[in-house]
């Protein structure tokens, strides 16, 4: 793979984490927008469909709404970690700690604040941009599979089934198509 590739991916990667992180915010809502016809082609949908709503404030207020209802609460909501998803029915379980392991043995070390869970998507979704950025892309595709494809289903059918707006669910699914075909499952 060309290093121009990898540098793809790993954009693409970080994309994906900033869109999982945290509810979007005016930066990131504006490089949606600007980028908005190679989203189109990229991810066969429009994760903006729907949210032409005159103002940016308007928009960021919907899409704020969608992540906590989906990922934060106060009910039905799953937030998108590893440990949770997979049923553990608390944060930092056993497989947080097998995702702490992996890091470690690619000496990918953890932000000190603490702020982030190791299993959350967009950290998961940060240790393979890393491992791309860094020619190791049989360590992304291990983890990959172990991980982060074993519970993106899960978390695709709660976003289909509880999201009011196509926004999450075409960030979902393009994340598991992309990933899918990129490491061969």
């Amino acid at each position: 793979m060309t290093t121009t590739t990898r540098s793809n991916i790993s954009t693409a990667l970080r994309l994906f984490a900033s869109i999982f992180q945290r509810e979007v915010d005016d930066r990131l809502l504006s490089e949606l927008q600007t980028c908005r016809q190679k989203l189109l082609a990229s991810l066969g949908n429009d994760p903006l469909a729907g949210l032409d709503l005159g103002d940016s404030q308007a928009t960021l207020q919907v899409l704020a709404v969608e992540y906590c209802q989906l990922f934060i609460g106060p009910g039905g909501h799953l937030p998108p970690v590893e440990s949770v998803v997979l049923g553990e029915e608390r944060f930092w379980g056993a497989t947080t700690e097998q995702v702490v392991d992996f890091y470690h043995s690619v000496e990918i070390s953890l932000p000190r604040d603490g702020r982030m869970l190791p299993d959350h998507l967009s950290m998961e979704l940060d240790c393979l941009a890393v491992l791309e950025e860094t020619n190791r892309g049989d360590k992304a595709a291990l983890f990959a599979r172990e991980h982060i494809l074993r519970w993106l289903p899960s978390l695709i059918q709660h976003v289909t089934e509880r999201g009011t707006i196509a926004f999450y669910r075409v960030w979902a699914t393009g994340l598991q198509t992309m990933l899918a075909e990129l490491y061969e499952v």
